[in-house]
């Protein structure tokens, strides 16, 4: 048995509002980063931080935080960031009915 309609669209409210922040981790320290943006069309949940131009060093994680402040996701990368510019880390869920 499939869930709902309301049931489904509980479930990605619910999701969407689990999200506290993000943090990237640069060297041994881990940086909390606000949301910038946290959209939810369709079945599609965009998550996005922004990290200004003053953050410069190389990025190895990228992590979201929910609400109980356990990790959501964990993302490891390797971008080196110069302090020329600012990054909009984007994270994308979807969430499909059967």
């Amino acid at each position: 048995m499939a869930l709902t309609i309301s049931a489904h669209n509980k479930t990605k409210a619910w999701f969407r509002d689990m999200i506290a922040y993000g943090t990237y981790t640069i060297g041994n320290a881990v940086t909390q980063m606000p949301i910038h943006s946290l959209t939810l069309t369709g079945d599609v949940i965009t998550l996005q931080f922004y990290l200004a131009e003053t953050v410069a060093g190389t990025i190895t994680k990228f992590q979201v935080i929910d609400k109980d402040g356990e990790v959501w996701d964990d993302q490891p990368d390797s971008i080196v960031k110069p302090a020329l510019n600012g990054l909009l880390v984007t994270f994308k869920y979807t969430l499909t009915r059967v």
